[in-house]
């Protein structure tokens, strides 16, 4: 994402956002109230924005994505990792031509500020409410909480689905992990967060003595 790239006829951001800023390009051509509408979710999730800008540089034929902050312009080389992702789900949020379709993030929480992530979690619960399948992956029990919150008020709460992942005698395991009620569920997610073979060994050396608990 940090990479600049030359205008292209591009669809979505790519698979690791690589086409971010040729996609907001096209957006702001053909669909100018839903690239503002990118900037309007930006400046939600990180108040201290106060204006997002894919720049055209004629003589490279090149552009660069800048946010404007305090008054000053930083490209997409120097913001940072959190701010880039943002950015990158704020776009596949506003996609006029993504419909339907399924949107794969892998650890939403890696670089992003934990304010910032129950927001990014409301944005992908948006999303799935707009004919698109979500599939997370992630070990942040703030992210986790604040999805198992919104299944708790959901109309549909079969459509939102919680599934804890291990690894048992060398096979994945999927299984689906329902938090019943608010009373425990810091310790039900930090529960379903920790690996079981590292558990076991853990439990093991406080029976030996090994460990103090």
């Amino acid at each position: 994402m940090r990479t600049e790239q030359a205008p292209a006829d591009v669809f979505d951001i790519g698979i690791f956002g690589q086409s971010i800023s040729p996609f907001l390009h096209k957006l702001h051509a053909h669909f100018p109230k839903d690239y503002e509408q990118v900037s309007r979710l930006l400046r939600q999730c990180i108040p201290g924005i106060e204006r997002m800008e894919v720049l055209l540089n004629e003589q490279r034929g090149t552009l660069d994505l800048a946010v404007l902050q305090t008054g000053i312009w930083y490209s997409s080389r120097v913001i940072s990792e959190g701010t880039l992702r943002t950015i990158a789900f704020c776009a596949i949020a506003m996609n006029p031509w993504a419909k339907g379709g399924l949107v794969a993030v892998e650890e939403p929480e890696n670089g992003v500020h934990p304010q910032r992530l129950k927001l990014i979690a409301r944005l992908l619960l948006s999303l799935a409410q707009n004919n698109r399948q979500v599939i997370v992956t992630t070990h942040s029990p703030l992210f986790i909480s604040t999805i198992a919150a919104a299944k708790r008020r959901s109309d549909d709460p079969d459509g939102i689905g919680l599934f804890q992942v291990h690894v048992e005698g060398g096979q994945t395991v999927l299984e689906p992990f329902d938090i019943p009620g608010a009373l425990f569920e810091d310790d039900e997610i930090a529960t379903s967060l920790s690996d079981r073979g590292e558990q076991s060994v853990v439990e093991g050396l406080l029976l030996r003595g090994i460990l103090d608990a």
